[in-house]
């Protein structure tokens, strides 16, 4: 069997692994919504960002305004923009309606994310138990309803997956396609670049320091950086500020700071009055040591870079002001999922935590479909 066909079966199997949590995620997720939307099921989809997407998507097929909000031209370049053009070029590609590509489209990424999760684990671990629970995972974690909406996470970590495996099985090419596209797909796609960075220099020491290896890691490495500055520099012609992603990123209605400390967080939460602010608490509260737990478990039992990644993006996740998105942002960190699928072999290990995560998914579903924590 060539190499080519081996990771097309192994891709199928990651898929058939997936697909029965892809469907209890999206069962669970809906019936969050029939609770909270009777009379339209698949209205609270809608909510937070889906409709920017939307509307961004909307705007680029049908040659109207984008990146525009009632701010202004500009107003919307904080989303960055690679889900809603590859939605727009499905919209005029197929001629069917804008929201319906959206989903479609979003709601296939997510399933090929959990194949990719499943791939690395194998990969990783040569189980395939674990990387059977590592794909249930990827669908059931607590913030992992986003990937029934119509979010850029389904297409972000499709890329980001994508790129993690590129590199640890030697494919330049396909991971400086994927690095440049991370680096358009989301504000923390960049990040990437500091795992292809450890993965260049480990591949660069086991080879003697050859030139051809090193270029190749940091051509790798780089890839992630480029594609940002890519979108940066189309920030900087046509709105005449290079870095005004991130500082929208950084005003009072989006994250509103870099970081802020999460104790201080914790603290005006619990005193503070703030309207569910007990329940977003208790909730970011369980997100994080769920996660935490998988961090520590990650730096056990997965190779060092995954860690690394995964050790920048806990602490952009959990220094969100008042815990925004914090749940959606753990659940992106699929070398934690993988590190708990790894240590969780046991059914009386198992079970729990997928019983816990699968709970907390719907919980979650409901606070933040219900406009009560941002998604």
């Amino acid at each position: 069997m060539t190499r080519h066909a081996a990771t097309s079966r192994r891709l199928g199997a990651g898929l058939l692994a997936t697909l029965p949590a892809w469907l209890v995620a999206h069962l669970v997720v809906l019936l969050v919504c029939r609770q909270i939307s009777p009379g339209d099921v698949l209205g609270p989809l809608y909510v937070w960002d889906t409709h920017w997407y939307l509307a961004e998507a909307d705007g680029m097929a049908h040659g109207t305004a984008v990146f525009t909000d009632q701010t202004g031209a500009g107003g919307l370049a904080h989303f960055f923009p690679l889900t809603s053009l590859a939605t727009a070029g499905l919209t005029v590609v197929t001629r069917l309606p804008t929201a319906f590509v959206l989903f479609a489209f979003s709601w296939t990424m997510s399933l090929l994310f959990g194949a990719l999760v499943y791939l690395i684990a194998l990969t990783e671990t040569e189980d395939e138990g674990t990387a059977r629970r590592a794909a249930w995972l990827s669908q059931l974690a607590p913030g992992a309803f986003v990937l029934v909406m119509g979010y850029t996470e389904p297409l972000a970590g499709v890329l980001a997956a994508g790129y993690f495996l590129a590199v640890r099985r030697g494919r330049p090419g396909w991971a400086v396609a994927l690095g440049l596209l991370a680096g358009v797909s989301r504000p923390t796609g960049v990040v990437l670049a500091l795992f292809g960075l450890i993965e260049a220099i480990r591949r660069a020491y086991r080879s003697d320091w050859r030139p051809r290896s090193i270029l190749s890691g940091l051509a790798q490495a780089a890839a992630p950086l480029i594609g940002l500055g890519g979108y940066l520099l189309y920030c900087q012609l046509h709105f005449g500020d290079w870095i005004l992603p991130y500082a929208q990123q950084v005003t009072g209605g989006n994250r509103g700071s870099v970081a802020q400390n999460p104790l201080g967080t914790f603290q005006y939460l619990a005193q503070s009055g703030y309207p569910y602010g007990g329940q977003i608490l208790l909730t970011s509260a369980i997100c994080a040591l769920i996660a935490l737990a998988g961090l520590i478990a990650c730096l056990l039992k997965l190779p060092i870079s995954y860690t690394a990644w995964s050790a920048v993006m806990f602490w952009l996740g959990i220094t969100s002001p008042l815990f925004t998105s914090e749940p959606r942002y753990l659940a992106a960190l699929f070398p934690l999922l993988i590190a708990l699928a790894v240590v969780a072999r046991r059914w009386w290990q198992w079970y729990p935590l997928l019983a816990l995560n699968t709970g907390m998914l719907a919980w979650v579903a409901w606070l933040a479909l219900s406009w009560h924590q941002v998604a």
